[in-house]
C-alpha cells in the first residue's frame, strides 16, 4: 500500500511539473524581452557616463537609477525564464 501511494504521488508531481512548463513561443518572447532590457540598460549606462562627463550629476544619477531598474527587471525575467522554460 505504501508503494502505491508513493508511486501515485510521484506520477502526480511529474505531471504537475511538466504542466508548469511554458510553450516555446512564450519562452521566446521572454528571452527577447530580457535581451531588450539588457540593451536598454547598456544604453542608460552610456548616457549616464556622458552626463557625468558633462558635469550634470542630477541626470547622471537618474540615468544610473534607470540602468539599475532595467538590470533588475532583466534579472527577474531571467529567473522566470529559467524556472518555466528550461
Amino acid at each position: 500500500m505504501r508503494y502505491i501511494i508513493l508511486i501515485s504521488v510521484l506520477i502526480t508531481s511529474l505531471s504537475v511539473s511538466s504542466a508548469a512548463r511554458w510553450d516555446d513561443k512564450g519562452c521566446g518572447r521572454i528571452e527577447a524581452g530580457v535581451g531588450q532590457l539588457i540593451a536598454a540598460s547598456e544604453s542608460m549606462r552610456g548616457l549616464s557616463e556622458g552626463a557625468g562627463k558633462d558635469g550634470d550629476s542630477g541626470a547622471e544619477k537618474e540615468l544610473r537609477e534607470m540602468q539599475l531598474f532595467f538590470l533588475e527587471s532583466a534579472g527577474h525575467w531571467s529567473t522566470i525564464y529559467s524556472s518555466f522554460c528550461k
